[in-house]
């Protein structure tokens, strides 16, 4: 999949875009050092050969509503079990996983009840399932969204908060009582910078009704967008998950430092035994030993009870994947 890895430009793009995943063309072009067309041009190309995508994504700081599901399978069901789970908007994402699970699930709701029924009906009645362990989240302390690629430099990155922040203060704050259009999240979903052309002909409405929704929605929240990439094409093809424990008093002070690591994509409390989950990206196999010595030396407190290599990602946020882990459908969640 050499040939079909991100160029410096494109990675340069990929990374504005994981500051704002809207930003206008014209915006970026100073930035970026491209005229508006370039821009385009390069972004199209990044999705026609699946190495990048905006969605749109169930909002951060929701508690008792997300969950990391632990599935043990029978022999030879993996593949049933994750196809299966793949076509259910509450299961975002799929991963393969080593050690004493085979897939780790992560899966929104819109209430804890929603979770219960989820966990023992569905997921636990499907043939070749042979134990679930359900890891409710407490507190999202760092997220997949807010990892970067790193390809942009400091002053690079500034710019483009800074004008992200102008953005966000013409557009003002959230009307109260303002609530998200569920038909134009779905389109988001799909294509997060999905144009008012795009939202008029998916919903069948017109351009000018189509604007005025989009506006409504993006101004409404209730989701968040989130700018991706297929592991192996970002430069840190090596995935896993940490199960730690920690005494509850530095759970603050401790999230925060392992979200401030380069490697760490998302951070998460839970409630069970292990009461810190986190996910990591690395460039080598070799590297999970280095950021486990990072890890006691910063954090002498966090005790590591587990840890679980990524075999393969089956699904990430809505994007069901193929083998070679490359975009083949989309099952939104359900704004």
């Amino acid at each position: 999949m050499q040939e079909l890895t991100p160029t410096d430009d494109e990675s340069r793009l990929i990374h504005a875009l994981q500051i704002w995943p809207r930003a206008p063309w014209s915006q970026l072009g100073p930035i970026l050092a491209a005229d508006p067309v370039t821009l385009a041009r390069r972004w199209s190309g990044l999705t026609d050969r699946g190495l990048a995508w905006v969605t749109a994504q169930p909002p951060l700081g929701v508690t008792a509503r997300g969950a990391v599901i632990e599935v043990e399978c029978a022999a030879g069901s993996i593949d049933s079990v994750s196809e299966a789970l793949a076509l259910d908007a509450e299961c975002v994402s799929i991963d393969v996983g080593s050690g004493g699970r085979d897939l780790i699930l992560t899966a929104a709701f819109t209430t804890p009840e929603m979770l219960t029924r989820y966990v023992i009906s569905r997921v636990g009645g499907l043939a070749g399932v042979r134990t679930v362990r359900a890891h409710p989240v407490v507190k999202v302390v760092a997220a997949a969204a807010e990892w970067r690629l790193r390809a942009l430099d400091a002053t690079e990155v500034g710019l483009v908060e800074a004008a992200r922040e102008r953005d966000d203060g013409r557009r003002g704050a959230p009307a109260s009582g303002s609530v998200a259009d569920r038909e134009v999240v779905s389109v988001l979903s799909r294509d997060g910078r999905a144009t008012t052309r795009d939202i008029a002909d998916a919903l069948g409405i017109p351009v000018r009704r189509a604007r005025e929704r989009l506006s409504a929605t993006l101004a409404a929240g209730g989701f968040d967008l989130r700018t991706d990439m297929p592991r192996w094409a970002s430069g840190y093809p090596v995935c896993a998950w940490y199960f730690a424990r920690v005494p509850a008093v530095q759970l603050a002070s401790v999230g925060a430092i392992l979200g401030n690591l380069p490697a760490v994509r998302t951070v998460l409390t839970v409630a069970g035994p292990a009461n810190m989950l986190m996910s990591v990206w690395l460039r080598d196999l070799a590297d999970i030993e280095g950021l486990e010595a990072v890890i006691e030396q910063k954090l002498p407190a966090v005790s590591i009870v587990d840890r679980c290599l990524v075999l393969g990602v089956r699904k990430r946020m809505g994007r069901v994947f193929d083998e070679q882990e490359l975009p083949a459908g989309i099952v939104p969640w359900r704004a």
